[in-house]
């Protein structure tokens, strides 16, 4: 009967480490597999800064190019004005900007004069 008892014990001792077993490998299973969602998560995350960071480039040089055009139509402007003649210092207080701003426009010879100044609608620079 001690050899019964002896084997019950032992039967059952191993039915609980094989259960214990099993938690343990489902358990190192999921952790597993969660960790390969994170670096999954974390490669995409890398995948989308490096597209934003391009696109940043991308909007940066279409705004560089649309400010270039903006502010070359804005000396134009203020050389137009020039023409139509109006002193430095009258279209420095006529737009609100320091006199020093009009001297960086380009010389009154330097743009050739258009048709009907003064009655043309500024040009619309679009981002695309």
């Amino acid at each position: 009967m001690a050899e019964v008892r002896k084997s019950a014990k032992l039967t059952a001792a191993r039915q609980l480490a094989r259960e214990k077993s099993a938690q343990f490998r489902e358990r190192e299973d999921k952790l597993e597999s969660l960790a390969v969602d994170y670096f999954t998560y974390v490669d995409q995350v890398e995948e989308v800064n490096a597209l934003a960071e391009k696109e940043i480039v991308r909007v940066r040089a279409q705004a560089e190019r649309n400010t270039a055009d903006r502010r070359a139509s804005a000396a134009a402007t203020i050389v137009e004005m020039q023409s139509a003649g109006a002193s430095r210092v009258e279209v420095a207080g006529r737009l609100g900007i320091a006199a020093r701003d009009i001297k960086r426009a380009a010389p009154v010879s330097a743009v050739p004069a258009k048709a009907g100044t003064g009655n043309s609608a500024p040009v619309e620079h679009r981002i695309e």
